[in-house]
C-alpha cells in the first residue's frame, strides 16, 4: 500500500471476510488503535502544556518529554495490527501487480506467512525482554528512573498482537480453502504460544548450536501452517524460501564478507520484489544476518533493535506534524488555497497551473507529505484546470509535481527522519529546506510557463471579463493556514521551540482554527486521529526494520569498507556523489521516500561526511532525490495518487505530463551543488 492509502485510511475495519477469530483479532487491533489515537492526544497536549508552563510560568516540567517519548512508542505498536488489517504496511507490488488473481492471492498468502516469521520471533523475544527487565529490577538513566520494562511492554504487546494480524490477513486471503484450513493457522500458533510459555524465561538450545528451540519452533510452526492452510504450492514457496535462505547466509559465511555483503542487498531486493511489506523485508533480512552471520546474544536483539530505533523524544514530531496536516485536510480548511492563488494568478500564462504550483508550496508548509499536498490541491485544482480546457498532461503533471514540495517545504516527515538518523538538528535542516523549496517551485513555474507560451493550447488564457469566484470563508480560511505556517517557521526561526514542539502547537492550534471555523466534527476528529496513528506505525515499523538490518551492515563493517575503497582509489568527491544521486534515482522507482531514507543512511551517510559534504545540504539534497521518485514511474505514489482523482486519466499521461519538472528537480539539485549557501545561509542565523 502507499502513502495515499495510509493517508486515506479513516474509517473502522470491517470484519467481513474473517472467521470467529479473525473477527476478534480486528475488534483487539481496532480497540488499541484508539489507544494509540489517545497516545497522539497525550502528545500533544502534553508538549503544548510544557512549553505554556516554561514560558508564562518559568517552570518547565521534568517528566513531559519523557512521557511523550513513552507514549510514541505506546502509539506506534499499538497502531501496528489496526495498520496491518488496514492495508497500511507498504509493499512494493510491481510484480503483484502484473500476475493473475489467483496467483497474486498465492503470493500475497507467501508474503504473509515470511512477515509472520519475523514478527512472531520478534513479538516473542519482546516478551522475554519485558519479562527480563521486570525481574532484574532494571531502570532507565534518566530524571524518571522510569522501570524499563514499562515502556518496553507495548513492544511486546503490539507485536503479539501484529503477528495476530498476520494470522487474521492469512485467513482473508484465503476465502477459497475449506473453514478447517483457513482455521488452522490460529491452532497452529495458539499450540506454539503455549509451548513458548511451557519454555520460560531460558528457552532450551538445540544441542551443538546456539539456536534456540522458541525460534525453531516458530520456524516449524510457519513451515507447516503454510503447507496445512495454504496448500502444496504456498506450503513448498515458504519452505523454499526459507531453506534458500538460511543456507545461503550459512555457507556465505566462509566465502567473505564481500560475498555476504552481496547476500544482504539481494536478499532485500528478493523480498522487496514479491511484495513482502518492506518493514518485514527488512527486518527478515537483518534477523538472518543476527541469526547466522554474528556472534550476538538471543533472545534480545531484535526488541533491542527496535526500542533503540524508536526511542526518541525528536521523534515525536512525525504524528504531531501528521495530525496537523490531517485536522486541516479532513477539515476542508485547507480546500482553499488554490481558489486563492488562481486568484492571485489566474492572468500569468498557464495562470491556473501557477496556482497549483502555488498552493501546493503553501499546504506543503502544513503537511509535511507530499500524497497528502497531492491530493488536497489536485482534488481542487485538476477538475477546475480540465473544466478551463487545460490539457491532461499539464493539470496532473502540474500537481504530481506540486506535490513533492510537501517534504522539501517543511514541516518534513522525511527530514525529521534523516537527522533523528544522522544526528543533526531537526529546526536547522527544516530551515535549511525553505530556500531550496521556494528556488524548485520558481523553476516548477518557470516549466508552466515555458509549456503555456510554447503550446498555449494546453493552457488557453482566460477570456476578458471572465471573474474566479473567492469567497470571504475563502480569503479568510486561507489567510488562517498562511498564518499557521508563519507561526511554525517563526518558532523554528527564532529557536521559541524544538520541531516536536512547534508540532504540537501547530496541531494544536490547528484543531482550534478548524473548530473556530466550524470545520470539525466527531467523525472528522475520528478520521484525523486514525490517520495519524496509521500513518505513524507504518513509518516507524520501517524505521526498525531498518535499524535491524543496520545491526548487520555494522557488524561486516560495509559503510567503513566503501570509504575505504573511495580513497585508496582517490575517486573525485563529486564522482561519488553522482554514483548516490544515480542510484537514488534508481531506488525511487520501487521505493517511497521513507524506505529509501531507513535502507541506505547507514551506509552512505558515513562515505559522505567522510568526504566532507555539509550534512544539512546534503540532507536537502537528498529529500529533493527522495522526491524523484515520486512522481516516475512505476512506484510514484503521487502519480497514483492523481489517477485516483482523474477517474478515467490513463498513468502514462500523468508520468509524461510530470516529466518536464523532473528536470526542474534536477536543475535545484545542480544550482545547490554550486552554490550550496542557498539551503545553509538561513540555517547559519540559527547559531
Amino acid at each position: 500500500m502507499s502513502e495515499a492509502q495510509a493517508a486515506g485510511q479513516s474509517m473502522p475495519l470491517r470484519a467481513a471476510g474473517y472467521l470467529e477469530p479473525g473477527r476478534a483479532v480486528v475488534m483487539v487491533a481496532s480497540l488499541f488503535a484508539w489507544l494509540a489515537a489517545l497516545g497522539v492526544v497525550f502528545m500533544t497536549v502534553a508538549t503544548v502544556y510544557d512549553v505554556c508552563v516554561r514560558y508564562f510560568l518559568n517552570s518547565p516540567t521534568t517528566w513531559a518529554t519523557e512521557v511523550s517519548t513513552y507514549v510514541l512508542i505506546a502509539t506506534i505498536f499499538f497502531g501496528a495490527a489496526y495498520t496491518h488489517l488496514a492495508d497500511g504496511n507498504v509493499r512494493v507490488s510491481v510484480i503483484l501487480a502484473r500476475l493473475r488473481p489467483e496467483a497474486a492471492r498465492d503470493l500475497g498468502i507467501i508474503t504473509a506467512w515470511l512477515g509472520l516469521l519475523y514478527v512472531g520471533i520478534a513479538g516473542w523475544q519482546s516478551v522475554l525482554m519485558v519479562i527480563s527487565d521486570y525481574q532484574n529490577g532494571a531502570r532507565i538513566f534518566s530524571l524518571l528512573l522510569t522501570p524499563s520494562w514499562m515502556p518496553k511492554a507495548p513492544i511486546a504487546i503490539g507485536l503479539c498482537l501484529l503477528a495476530a494480524a498476520l494470522v487474521a490477513e492469512i485467513d482473508r486471503l484465503s476465502p477459497h480453502r475449506p473453514r478447517w484450513k483457513r482455521l488452522a493457522p490460529y491452532a497452529i500458533f495458539a499450540a506454539v504460544a503455549a509451548l513458548l510459555v511451557a519454555f520460560g524465561t531460558h528457552p532450551p538450545v538445540l544441542p551443538g548450536t546456539r539456536f534456540d528451540l522458541g525460534s525453531i519452533a516458530i520456524l516449524l510452526a510457519v513451515i507447516a501452517g503454510a503447507f496445512l492452510a495454504g496448500g502444496p504450492r504456498v506450503g513448498a514457496s515458504v519452505l523454499a524460501i526459507a531453506a534458500a535462505s538460511i543456507a545461503l547466509f550459512v555457507f556465505g559465511k566462509s566465502l567473505g564478507a564481500g560475498f555476504l555483503t552481496a547476500m544482504l542487498f539481494v536478499g532485500i531486493v528478493f523480498f522487496l520484489a514479491i511484495g513482502v511489506r518492506i518493514a518485514f523485508a527488512l527486518a527478515l533480512v537483518g534477523m538472518l544476518a543476527v541469526y547466522f552471520l554474528t556472534p550476538a546474544p538471543f533472545p534480545i536483539t531484535l526488541p533491542d533493535r527496535a526500542w533503540s530505533g524508536v526511542n526518541s523524544f525528536s521523534l515525536t514530531a512525525v504524528p504531531l506534524y501528521v495530525l496537523m496536516g490531517a485536522f486541516l485536510v479532513r477539515s476542508g480548511l485547507s480546500n482553499e488555497l488554490f481558489s486563492v492563488m488562481a486568484k492571485l494568478l489566474a492572468r500569468l500564462p498557464g495562470g491556473l497551473a501557477h496556482a497549483a504550483t502555488a498552493g501546493c508550496a503553501v499546504f506543503a508548509a502544513v503537511s509535511g507529505s507530499s500524497v497528502a499536498t497531492a491530493a488536497t490541491v489536485g482534488t481542487v485544482a485538476c477538475p477546475e484546470m480540465i473544466r478551463r480546457g487545460y490539457s491532461e498532461k499539464l493539470s496532473y503533471g502540474t500537481v504530481a509535481a506540486g506535490g513533492t514540495l510537501g517534504i522539501l517545504i517543511p514541516p518534513s516527515v522525511p527530514m525529521i527522519i534523516y537527522a533523528t538518523s544522522v544526528g543533526v538538528p531537526v529546526a536547522k535542516l527544516f530551515i535549511a529546506g525553505i530556500l531550496p523549496g521556494l528556488l524548485m517551485t520558481l523553476f516548477f513555474m518557470m516549466v508552466i510557463l515555458a509549456w503555456a507560451l510554447t503550446y498555449p493550447a494546453a493552457a488557453p488564457a482566460l477570456p476578458r471579463g471572465t471573474k474566479i469566484d473567492l469567497t470571504r470563508d475563502s480569503a479568510i480560511d486561507s489567510g488562517l493556514v498562511v498564518l499557521l505556517i508563519l507561526l511554525i517557521i517563526v518558532s523554528l526561526y527564532a529557536g521559541l521551540a524544538t520541531a516536536s514542539e512547534t508540532g504540537a502547537l501547530g496541531a494544536f492550534l490547528a484543531f482550534a482554527i478548524c473548530w473556530g471555523r466550524h470545520r470539525l466534527d466527531r467523525s472528522v476528529i475520528s478520521a484525523a486521529l486514525l490517520e495519524t496513528v496509521v500513518v505513524t506505525s507504518f513509518i516507524f515499523l520501517i524505521v526498525v526494520g531498518a535499524n535491524i538490518i543496520t545491526f548487520g551492515f555494522d557488524y561486516l563493517k560495509i559503510s567503513q569498507k566503501l570509504m575505504a575503497a573511495a580513497v585508496d582509489a582517490e575517486v573525485h568527491r563529486w564522482l561519488v556523489f553522482l554514483i548516490i544521486v544515480l542510484v537514488y534515482i534508481v531506488l525511487g522507482a520501487f521505493l517511497d521516500s521513507i524506505s529509501m531514507l531507513v535502507l541506505t543512511l547507514p551506509v552512505v551517510f558515513p562515505v559522505i561526511q567522510a568526504l566532507g559534504f555539509d550534512p544539512i545540504w546534503f540532507g536537502v539534497v537528498l529529500v529533493i532525490m527522495a522526491e524523484v521518485g515520486l512522481i516516475h514511474p512505476p512506484m510514484g505514489m503521487n502519480l497514483f495518487v492523481l489517477q485516483g482523482i482523474g477517474k478515467g486519466v490513463a498513468m502514462r499521461t500523468i508520468a509524461v505530463g510530470a516529466l518536464p519538472f523532473l528536470g526542474a528537480m534536477f536543475l535545484t539539485v545542480v544550482v545547490l551543488c554550486l552554490f550550496p549557501e542557498i539551503a545553509l545561509f538561513l540555517t547559519r542565523h540559527l547559531e
